[in-house]
């Protein structure tokens, strides 16, 4: 499967084309039960509107930036399969991009803030 940092271009959930793919970030590492087989990714989208979303900069891309601005959504989640969902890899990001993206989706998996708050 694709590196953690690697950017894989699979299946869009938002569209019913499945020819459309769109590029995901992979956050999985060598923890998954089958690391060879499958990831965790999170969506990028060429969208800004999101609130929450982070922005992609430049000196984040080690290689495969694309052309325009691109931003990840850590709370769009996906379980790809190599063989099945990934038809393609864009490009990589930095391991620090990547932990902050991952950061942000844990904390929406974390119900331990709001337990303090309650």
């Amino acid at each position: 499967m694709a590196d953690r940092g690697t950017v894989v271009w699979a299946p869009d959930p938002f569209k019913t084309d499945a020819g459309n793919p769109r590029p995901w970030l992979v956050v999985s590492g060598e923890r998954m039960p089958y690391p060879d087989e499958e990831s965790i990714a999170v969506a990028f989208s060429t969208q800004s509107h999101h609130a929450g979303s982070f922005a992609v900069p430049s000196e984040a891309w080690i290689r495969g930036e694309p052309g325009q601005q691109s931003f990840v959504l850590p709370w769009t989640i996906a379980t790809l399969k190599d063989d099945l969902h990934v038809v393609g890899r864009q490009g990589s990001v930095t391991d620090e991009f990547t932990a902050q993206v991952t950061a942000a989706t844990i904390s929406y998996l974390d119900a331990s803030e709001k337990a303090e708050t309650e």
